[in-house]
């Protein structure tokens, strides 16, 4: 099965027609269904062709009039009727009030949907392996895995860097859709921790848009989605998103990483560590899974806490010996010697930094809380945030912070964040 473009408005398509996908939803119109990956449901005859015309309107809005002279032919009905089949629609894809919602109001006109549209097409009419080829742009893929490389690490710009490659992947084959994806977790990065634009996450949505679009069979596309909605607060969709990107891609590490965040962000510390420890054991070269594991386990389960701690410190001391001026690696030292109890090597790596300020301080910030340096962690915390750190479900999720809430510091930065 492959995906061609959705047909233009005016188009031929009826019920009998193929199936499609609405952003990370598939839609089967003979049947009346939609899907996540996880749960159907099911929609009435007028929906689903209320749907079926939104979709064939590729992103264009439809007035409320011709919505009812098309679903409701030759049959007098009032604008209630269309209000109750959106809400319908909006139901079925658990598209919420306060979200970015897939099917959007015009005021004093009609809806539009915004999640694109891509049309399944039969295995025969697949494009050929010769053309996919052409579009894989060796470039920019290079481009791509230097910005993950400089995620990893990070260095002192920070996610400034990785923004930056990630960008000239894109602008370098504006048709690749591993660009896109990855311009979008980077713009996700900068925006949660470095004071990217205010713009950046609706931009990171468009670039994840886009490269479902484009590639709508790779699971990193699904996971960039998955990243963005997280980011901007629609969990379900994040969800929805992780598990298309995983059908896809179950052996990508990257995948399980993201999710991984993305799990603790909700505040589901048992799958997080899952797909954290998952992640470690694809990627044994990855410092952050690890690291991650062993934060969230220390909720539930603080054997497997330590276990994923020393496990992790084990990967940073190697790396540091390969590269003594690594960043990410020096900067967990601190918080793993404080999530095992030592005290003297806590304080002797967060001696050892440079005081260069960057995002990665939020280390710090976890290694003070955890030796009971109430203090100090919270004008570390004040610090990250004045950098721009704004992740405010991260902020609730993470495990160590919570020692802090009566601090007026750490309360008077939280406030900046948007936590109360």
């Amino acid at each position: 099965m492959g995906f061609a473009k959705f047909p233009l408005a005016g188009e031929s398509f009826t019920l009998s027609d193929r199936s499609f996908h609405v952003g990370t939803w598939r839609v089967d119109l003979s049947s009346r269904s939609v899907t996540d990956g996880n749960a159907v449901k099911r929609v009435s005859p007028r929906a689903a062709r209320l749907l079926e015309v939104l979709a064939a309107s590729e992103g264009q809005a439809v007035a409320r009039e011709a919505l009812l002279d098309v679903v409701w032919p030759d049959v007098i009905v009032g604008d209630d009727s269309l209000t109750q089949a959106v809400t319908e629609l909006r139901r079925a894809f658990d598209d919420r009030r306060g979200s970015s919602r897939m099917i959007e109001t015009i005021p004093k006109y009609g809806y539009r949907l915004t999640a694109p549209i891509l049309l399944e097409t039969a295995a025969n009419d697949a494009a050929p392996l010769s053309e996919a080829s052409d579009c894989f742009d060796l470039e920019a893929y290079g481009l791509c895995l230097d910005a993950r490389r400089a995620i990893a690490r990070s260095g002192r710009g920070g996610f400034m860097e990785p923004e930056a490659l990630a960008k000239a992947a894109v602008e370098t084959a504006p048709n690749f859709a591993l660009g896109h994806a990855e311009y979008t977790i980077t713009l996700c990065y900068r925006w949660l921790y470095q004071r990217g634009e205010d713009d950046g996450l609706i931009k990171a949505l468009e670039h994840a848009e886009t490269a479902l679009r484009l590639r709508p069979d790779l699971g990193i596309c699904y996971a960039a989605m998955a990243f963005a909605q997280g980011a901007y607060g629609n969990a379900d969709r994040a969800r929805a998103a992780l598990a298309q990107g995983l059908a896809r891609d179950p052996g990508d590490s990257e995948i399980h990483y993201l999710g991984a965040r993305t799990l603790l962000a909700m505040r589901d510390y048992r799958g997080a560590v899952s797909f954290a420890e998952r992640a470690a054991e694809l990627n044994p070269d990855d410092l952050r899974p690890l690291y991650l594991a062993a934060r969230a386990a220390m909720v539930f389960d603080p054997v497997r806490g330590q276990r994923s701690a020393y496990a992790c410190l084990a990967r940073v001391q190697a790396r540091i010996i390969a590269d003594p001026t690594e960043a990410r690696a020096r900067n967990t030292l601190g918080p793993l010697h404080a999530l095992l109890g030592d005290r003297e090597n806590c304080w002797r790596a967060l001696n050892a930094q440079d005081g260069y300020r960057s995002p990665l301080q939020f280390y710090d910030v976890v290694a003070l809380a955890q030796v009971g340096e109430f203090e100090a962690a919270s004008q570390a915390f004040e610090r990250v945030v004045d950098l721009g750190w704004r992740h405010k479900e991260w902020l609730v999720a993470e495990p160590t912070l919570a020692l802090l809430k009566d601090n007026k510091t750490f309360r008077r930065a939280a406030r900046a964040v948007g936590v109360a």
